[in-house]
């Protein structure tokens, strides 16, 4: 679907039409809705592919463009809020192409982002520059939000590590780092990206809003530095995960050798009366046998109380 929006220094984002609109966005759009806008435009052909995948690479490219002159094209990753689907599914990348005149955007297909940044920002909106500007903003009050919610998860898998080795905890675990190498990665791709659009004499200058640029650096350093240190806990929890399995098997391991210790132990008595050597006390009794049964329980019993009292888990 192409959405047409008209951006003025007086009322900020509209709606808009083809003929009177200077922001096109391709939300969901066809394969064949792409390629008449990269054909209407002169685009690069492969400008577009890639747009649906996590793995999208995040930059900011300057080309000369017939159609448009000289053109900035910036690709950074949203956050779907949508936590029912998995981190590959909820990244999206967003593309803006920048020129004098217009901007094209390409929205994932799982991407509601244009809509909800409609409803929060419109009014805010009177330039190319405090789109962009707006646009980093919400994408990192989102990854700061989704941080949130993961420490929280990342608490649970602390408190658990202590008490359980259950595999409900281990798989959650192996999803929570799932989804920080993503985060990871995704920020960390961004930074230079961002660092490289904040070095832009250009860009900085048109925005002219010092404040919303500390806003968005902040928020930008606040999400970098909390994946590092939730990404880090989350070694550190896998870790005592592994040292609690070891320890419990070091566990399991004496309460077996104890209870082959206790099955030896009638054995051995057994074994003495048996061996055909003289000598034998109730050799020639007829209640010898019961004799050694009775020694044998009494034995095994003794040796069975003396390790139940003993302490495994330390």
């Amino acid at each position: 679907m192409i959405s047409y929006y008209n951006i003025s220094s007086q009322k900020g984002m509209m709606n808009g039409t083809k003929e009177q609109m200077n922001w096109l966005v391709l939300s969901k759009a066809s394969l064949a809705e792409q390629k008449q806008v990269i054909k209407d435009y002169q685009l690069p052909k492969e400008i577009f592919s890639g747009g649906d995948e996590a793995e999208e690479i995040s930059h900011l490219i300057k080309i000369k463009n017939k159609q448009l002159g000289l053109i900035s094209v910036l690709s950074l990753t949203n956050l779907s809020a949508n936590t029912q689907q998995i981190i590959e599914e909820r990244l999206a990348p967003l593309i803006f192409i920048f020129s004098d005149d217009l901007v094209i955007t390409y929205v994932g297909d799982n991407s509601d982002f244009i809509e909800r940044f409609q409803e929060k920002y419109a009014s805010e909106i009177t330039s190319a520059q405090r789109l962009c500007a707006f646009v980093i903003l919400m994408i990192y009050t989102r990854y700061i939000k989704e941080l949130s919610t993961l420490k929280q998860t990342i608490d649970h898998l602390d408190e658990a590590a202590r008490k359980t080795t259950e595999n409900e905890e281990l798989f959650r675990l192996a999803d929570t780092e799932r989804t920080i190498v993503y985060l990871d990665h995704t920020l960390s791709g961004q930074k230079d990206t961002l660092n490289q659009l904040w070095q832009d004499h250009d860009f900085t200058q048109k925005l002219a809003d010092d404040n919303l640029l500390y806003d968005i650096k902040l928020r930008q350093a606040h999400a970098e530095e909390l994946v590092t240190i939730y990404r880090d806990l989350l070694e550190t929890i896998g870790g005592l995960f592994s040292d609690m399995m070891d320890n419990n098997l070091n566990h399991l391991m004496k309460y077996l050798d104890s209870a082959t210790l206790i099955i030896s132990v009638p054995a051995l008595i057994a074994g003495i009366w048996g061996m055909n050597t003289g000598g034998l006390p109730g050799r020639s009794m007829k209640i010898g046998f019961i004799l050694v049964m009775v020694l044998a329980v009494v034995a095994t019993v003794l040796m069975a109380i003396h390790l139940k009292r003993k302490d495994f888990t330390k």
